[in-house]
């Protein structure tokens, strides 16, 4: 079941490219569990463990969980369907959920290891700097860098780095 899952979180992104060339770099963001030390970021985790509750609810098994908490990729996909629905929206293009998660692994810099240049102990690196706040005051090295701003966007939860990084880059 937990590779149902797995299969089924990563078709939510409804990208083949992404599913076909970033198979090592998708799997080990889901075995790695997503930490936090920012306020309000459990809230992050809150949502992707949900996904576990919307796939246990589509295969007629509603207390589907994993014995691990929430993963950097349920956490992600998470962030980015929200980012989608809630506050980037725009019904004449559609799900942008692919666009959101691919911003995300762009900015961390993740976009460099897909299948023929996956470096494990790289990707663990820069998990570990973004969910442990060591990314500039900026956001650069995290998945929302605001340049324009004089607030340190690491004491900032992802949600509302997330709303400055939409305001800077979309609603100038």
């Amino acid at each position: 079941m937990d590779d149902a899952y797995y299969r089924w979180l990563v078709g939510l992104l409804n990208d083949e490219y992404l599913q076909t060339n970033y198979q090592k770099l998708l799997y080990h963001l889901y075995i790695t569990e997503f930490v936090w030390e920012v306020d309000y970021d459990e809230n992050r985790a809150a949502g992707g463990i949900n996904l576990r509750k919307l796939f246990g609810k589509e295969i007629g098994y509603p207390d589907f969980n994993l014995p691990m908490g929430c993963s950097v990729l349920e956490m992600m996909i998470a962030l980015a369907r929200k980012t989608d629905s809630d506050i980037m929206y725009d019904p004449l293009v559609g799900d942008q959920t692919r666009s959101w998660f691919w911003m995300m692994i762009e900015n961390l810099g993740l976009d460099i290891y897909d299948d023929y240049g996956y470096n494990e102990r790289a990707v663990d690196y820069i998990l570990d700097v973004f969910m442990h706040r060591k990314y500039a005051p900026d956001g650069y090295g995290g998945m929302f860098p605001c340049f324009g701003i004089e607030t340190d966007m690491r004491k900032m939860d992802l949600w509302w780095q997330l709303n400055q990084y939409c305001i800077e880059n979309f609603y100038h």
